[in-house]
């Protein structure tokens, strides 16, 4: 087995007062880490924690993580002591009953020894042959008497082939290049103090930094630590900088706490409960004992921090928080995945090897998951108060991207309603009707809520990073943005969008419901509708020129008067919805995703968020006439159709504006009204750039 590498958490454990493991804490904590992407979990890692437990608890700890995990991920084991023969009683009576496990084991804690004898101290131990687990050791000299484990005793030990790695606390930076220098295919070297990770894999080659590591406390809590070995591996001096800065700020946030108990155990235990308040019950003794326990420990200050931290890392997904999915505990989501042993297209992809996520966007809650023959990404409609038709949109819009379903065919409305009426299925394109625009094949979909209590969909999952990425990347690393790559990506964009714009009806729906019908409403005075909705909304917010934008659209309805043209919309076509991967000197277009607003209408309102959200901050003339003249090899891009689009981008802006002063409306967190209100100030200076 080879060593481990990436990220270590030195996970919490929850106990009772009688110092027995509280089972439903523990299990929330575990997946809780491995959705925020720790590689390994190592128990009972710091001094002192081993010997509030007896050898039957941490046994039942064990076995509950071991059925978490099912042995995809590696456990380590911590082991302290001071007498070899404890250490060796210790390891032989959990390495005999459980051989997959791993053992860190530190130096004796009491008395200083000569280096002679710490050399016959760890040789005893690796050199037993009662037990087959692997071994690593730990490093830290002010917490175990002084002992330090010097460069030549453990080149010495390496010898021993059970020995695998070394958790160095990073106290004295001259020793440890000379551990690094040890890294091999065969052992580790992990830094154990996460405030000095950036330094530490600086010090570590490139090419070794694949079996290197950190091991960590803080990601009991965040993913970021998982983000930062990522970019080791890319030698991202830049990100490794920020987000080290990251950490050690919320290290302060977080474990700054007036107790004479370890300050990180508090403080995340702390953060922990609050985090998943709403799933853990405080009407049970244990969790009461452990609540009441907290409050004493932590002052008013501090709890009202860490509360304001946890709400801001929430935000900025540097926590993915556990979802309720389900009437029980469905916690993980390979959990979720058994419910759905059922469905014979989910068995046929295989075993899950990993998940990821959740990922929040929007209504929308997602997993990603790699299968032994796919991977796939899971979308759940977890938002109650979703405006959006309750529906897996895709089943519907599919059919007229390959022409199976014909705008103009005389059953039209009964077939849309039959699909509607669909509650269970598919829609995989064949290769002899390839959809119009590069799309995901939608591998099932369910909206009975039998399965779990949302509609939900399983799609293809398209490689590669959403276009505002790749555009951001190169910005931060200064690349050259204006370059013939990026002109031939507008202008495939323009393609895609004249190709979808094709599909063209004889009237608009807001509702692809109603597609079909015959609506009651002209487009004209369908739109008034909507704007006069805004603006009373927008009334209400404390906007005092409503009176200037009704003339300014008095002025251009002709406009709007005269649509007679109504085509399929994506609606939301915008840069996070544009999959892009750069290949031999190529940026290609793999995938169009989120069509939850798709409608029928005006072609004009799809241009509103590409111009706002890229071409506007970009600025640069050659994308926009790579966008819009391709696309006006479709329809005429004309000084009208771009008046059209500032008509639509009003209506828009409006909606916007009365978003932002509703969430500001309902939040307390200083952050989302500090960025809401930015979104405020510059949504009425767009308004009036337009009106005026």
């Amino acid at each position: 087995m080879p060593p481990l590498n990436g990220i270590i958490c030195d996970t919490l454990t929850f106990y009772n007062k009688d110092f027995r493991i509280i089972k439903n804490l523990n299990s929330l904590l575990i997946r809780h880490v491995l959705t925020n992407d720790a590689n390994s979990l190592l128990f009972f890692g710091r001094l002192g924690d081993g010997d509030l437990f007896s050898t039957g608890e941490k046994i039942r700890l064990i076995e509950l993580a071991l059925e978490i995990t099912e042995k995809r991920v590696p456990i380590l084991v911590g082991i302290f002591g001071n007498e070899i023969d404890g250490v060796l009683n210790q390891i032989e009576n959990l390495g005999k009953k459980f051989e997959d496990i791993n053992f860190m084991i530190s130096p004796p804690f009491s008395e200083k020894l000569s280096i002679d004898a710490m050399k016959s101290y760890f040789e005893n131990i690796l050199g037993s042959n009662s037990f087959k687990n692997q071994i690593y050791l730990i490093n830290n000299p002010p917490q175990f008497a002084g002992n330090e484990i010097e460069p030549n005793l453990l080149k010495n030990l390496i010898e021993f082939t059970n020995l695998k790695g070394l958790n160095d606390s990073f106290y004295n930076i001259k020793k440890c290049k000379s551990y690094i220098q040890l890294i091999n295919k065969n052992f580790s070297v992990f830094c154990g103090l996460e405030e000095n990770a950036q330094n530490f894999f600086q010090l570590v080659p490139l090419e070794q930094r694949k079996y290197s590591g950190i091991v960590s406390n803080i990601s009991n809590l965040v993913n970021i630590c998982s983000k930062l070995y990522k970019y080791a591996l890319e030698d991202n001096i830049l990100e490794l900088l920020q987000l080290q800065e990251q950490i050690n700020d919320i290290r302060n946030k977080i474990y700054e706490i007036k107790t004479n108990e370890i300050k990180e155990k508090v403080g995340l235990k702390y953060a922990f409960f609050y985090l998943y308040k709403d799933l853990i019950s405080s009407s049970v003794n244990e969790t009461n004992y452990i609540n009441e326990k907290l409050y004493d420990q932590i002052d008013p200050i501090s709890k009202e921090r860490i509360e304001a931290t946890l709400n801001y890392l929430l935000n900025n997904k540097q926590i993915y928080q556990l979802y309720f999915l389900g009437k029980k505990d469905l916690y993980q989501f390979d959990e979720i995945i058994k419910t759905f042993s059922n469905i014979e297209v989910l068995v046929q992809q295989g075993k899950v090897k990993k998940i990821k996520g959740p990922y929040i966007i929007d209504v929308n809650t997602l997993y990603r998951v790699k299968f032994e023959n796919s991977q796939l990404v899971f979308r759940f409609r977890t938002d109650p108060y979703s405006l959006l038709e309750n529906l897996v949109k895709e089943k519907l819009l599919y059919p007229f991207l390959d022409k199976s379903l014909n705008p103009n065919e005389l059953e039209l409305t009964q077939k849309v309603k039959e699909i509607i009426n669909t509650k269970k299925g598919a829609y995989i394109f064949s290769k002899e009707r390839p959809p119009i625009i590069p799309v995901c094949n939608l591998i099932y979909f369910d909206e009975t809520k039998e399965t779990v209590p949302y509609i939900f969909s399983v799609q293809e999952y398209i490689r590669g990073k959403p276009l505002f990425q790749l555009i951001n990347q190169y910005i931060n690393e200064g690349k050259n943005l204006y370059t013939k790559k990026f002109q031939n990506l507008f202008s495939n964009l323009g393609e895609h969008l004249g190709n979808l714009h094709q599909i063209k009806f004889d009237s608009y729906y807001k509702s692809i419901k109603n597609i079909g019908k015959k609506l009651k409403l002209s487009y004209s005075e369908f739109f008034e509708h909507e704007l006069e909705e805004k603006l009373y909304e927008v009334k209400k917010n404390k906007i005092d020129f409503c009176d200037e934008i009704r003339d300014f659209y008095r002025d251009n309805r002709t406009l709007i008067d005269d649509e007679t043209e109504y085509v399929l919309l994506h609606n939301d076509f915008k840069s996070q919805n544009i999959i892009v991967k750069e290949e031999l000197g190529a940026i290609k277009i793999n995938g169009i995703v989120d069509f939850d607003n798709w409608c029928v209408g005006s072609r004009a309102q799809d241009f509103i968020k590409i111009d706002y959200w890229i071409l506007k901050p970009l600025n640069n003339p050659l994308f926009y006439r790579s966008f819009y003249d391709t696309y006006s090899k479709f329809s005429n891009v004309d000084n009208d159709f771009k008046k059209k689009i500032e008509i639509y981008k009003l209506l828009w802006l409006l909606d916007e504006y009365n978003f932002e002063s509703e969430l500001i409306k309902k939040s307390t967190q200083i952050d989302i009204i500090s960025s809401s209100s930015a979104s405020l100030e510059n949504y009425l200076f767009e308004i009036k750039a337009i009106i005026r």
